[in-house]
């Protein structure tokens, strides 16, 4: 931790730039204290962590804060502190919500809302990111959560892969999703932006990277795909889409049960020459799991065996739709179903052996994958 009080009762606040001839003199001559336990607390000068308090001995308070901070951590909060005063902002490093007993890494007060910034080094679970935020939010603070950097990738567009961790920290603007690190490193923010779902943690974004000294606050937001950027991405998933279904061929063990390879038999189709519409990439498809081209194959060959017309697709349909095909029926996974439903509509597609053009669906895609829509 980086913040303590005196044995005067006053709030003390290392940073770097503090000489440590002066560090080692207040070692020697003043008691610090942690904030929220009132323990003592010792004050390290070692050479692998900038100067840091730590509990002298082990408490429930060390457990459930920060201690053992890592460098990088200890590192990033510094950092984000002196953005956020050089841009004369009300800050305040480690403050203790005594009301909550949640302590963010900072604290801002601006346009009179208060924002509680957490720099996530370490992993969290679901369930431990879910009740901070509950608790931010019963306080009427808003959180943002920037998690450490955890790869090294060039500017520019990329299929990449995003842990399940990392997933948790997607953020939504009116037009995209995208996520914001920080290495302190390299003192640089790191933009994930318009983040496209492929198949299982492969994802298809931009990235971007910003120097601290250019950040401001709000944070900048990335911008919008142009035309030119989003046929670059189609270009990424065509490709994985291609690779997935040569190798769902050469894997697959369970012959016609392969609800894939049944799909393909049973509709009469060439799974290497599969209508252009089957298999697209859709927002907020990732809560299927499943890449687009199974669930897509199969909502055709579900409507063939019942023979339901596109135009009739409707919410319980879809219900039905997702539990013959064992996939989750959440109210999520029904608006993805839903939406590739319109797209079929928009386009007057009927069944997969229809002609449409490559353009067409190329910009209907565009037009959709920068429009958010919610989920009600």
């Amino acid at each position: 931790m980086l913040v303590a009080y005196t044995d005067q009762n006053k709030r003390f606040v290392l940073n770097s730039s503090i000489p440590l001839s002066t560090l080692k003199l207040l070692r020697l001559t003043t008691k610090f204290y942690c904030p929220q336990c009132k323990q003592q607390l010792q004050l390290k000068l070692g050479q692998q962590k900038i100067p840091h308090f730590a509990h002298i001995n082990k408490s429930k308070c060390a457990s459930t804060f920060s201690e053992g901070e890592s460098t990088r951590h200890l590192e990033g909060k510094e950092q984000l502190y002196f953005l956020f005063k050089s841009l004369n902002l009300n800050v305040q490093l480690e403050p203790y919500l005594s009301t909550l007993k949640q302590r963010p890494d900072l604290l801002i007060y601006a346009n009179n809302e208060q924002f509680a910034i957490e720099f996530q080094c370490s992993p969290i679970s679901l369930e431990k990111f879910t009740e901070r935020n509950a608790g931010y939010s019963s306080a009427s603070i808003i959180p943002i959560w920037i998690p450490v950097t955890p790869f090294e990738i060039g500017d520019g567009i990329h299929k990449i892969l995003i842990s399940k961790q990392l997933q948790q920290f997607i953020q939504s603007t009116k037009h995209h999703q995208y996520i914001m690190m920080y290495c302190p490193f390299l003192r640089q923010f790191i933009y994930l932006s318009n983040i496209l779902f492929v198949h299982g943690n492969t994802f298809i974004a931009k990235v971007q990277a910003l120097p601290i000294e250019y950040q401001k606050f709000p944070f900048y937001l990335p911008k919008k795909l142009t035309r030119e950027e989003y046929a670059r991405y189609l270009m990424f998933y065509n490709k994985a889409k291609h690779n997935y279904l040569k190798s769902r061929v050469l894997i697959s063990r369970k012959g016609v049960k392969d609800l894939l390879l049944r799909c393909i038999y049973e509709l009469r189709l060439n799974l290497h020459s599969l209508p252009y519409y089957i298999g697209v990439p859709l927002r907020g498809s990732e809560v299927i799991e499943l890449f687009s081209v199974d669930w897509q194959l199969a909502l055709f060959y579900f409507l063939s065996v019942y023979q339901i017309p596109v135009e009739a697709i409707n919410d319980k349909i879809i219900t039905h739709f997702l539990a013959w095909s064992k996939i989750n029926g959440s109210m999520e996974a029904i608006k993805v179903v839903m939406d590739y439903s319109e797209l079929l509509k928009d386009l007057s597609i009927q069944n997969p052996n229809q002609k449409i053009s490559k353009d067409q669906v190329d910009n209907y895609l565009y037009s959709q994958f920068l429009a958010i829509k919610s989920y009600s």
